[in-house]
């Protein structure tokens, strides 16, 4: 019986380390149906969704630890989601930085019981604007009962300065 897993791996990056986590799954009969793969200062993170035979688990497991000693391996059993009960929807959100923003738009997406799916978030030096800006896309899954025009207002209320958009 297949089974369905998140596999999420961090360390020193490397070349062609994803071809090679690939080619280790597909040795074992595992097939990613999604991945996401983050590089940043010279550390990558990943994160796969692996359909596999439940048999075969264990040994792919222990071939990662042996052909990647030094990386980081943790394993999640994928939590299972009514489709409809959600509307996936992209936004981008821009403002002056300040402290405790990400945990204030943290905040307001779980009063709204909306998950984010992908956040990637920059701060930049504007000149002229005297403090930095930050700029953020996020992919966020929304309940059937919250619209997108509640998220953008209710995001858009942090500040007079705060503006969303959806793409």
């Amino acid at each position: 019986m297949k089974k369905t897993f998140v596999t999420t791996v961090s360390g020193v990056t490397e070349p062609d380390i994803i071809k090679s986590l690939a080619e280790i799954t597909r040795k074992h009969g595992g097939e990613w149906q999604m991945s996401k793969v983050i590089k940043l200062g010279g550390q990558f993170t990943a994160l796969f969704e692996v359909a596999i035979e439940a048999e075969s688990q264990p040994q792919l497991e222990s071939d990662f630890v042996a052909h990647f000693p030094a990386l980081y391996f943790s394993y999640a059993l994928v939590a299972e989601r009514s489709p409809s009960a959600y509307q996936t929807a992209k936004f981008v959100f821009d403002c002056n930085d300040r402290p405790g923003l990400t945990r204030d738009i943290d905040s307001i997406l779980a009063v709204l019981e909306v998950d984010v799916e992908s956040l990637e978030c920059h701060r930049l030096a504007v000149i002229g604007m005297g403090s930095p800006v930050f700029s953020s896309t996020l992919t966020l899954a929304i309940p059937e009962s919250v619209t997108s025009k509640r998220v953008i207002e209710s995001l858009e209320g942090l500040g007079d300065d705060v503006r969303v958009s959806q793409i």
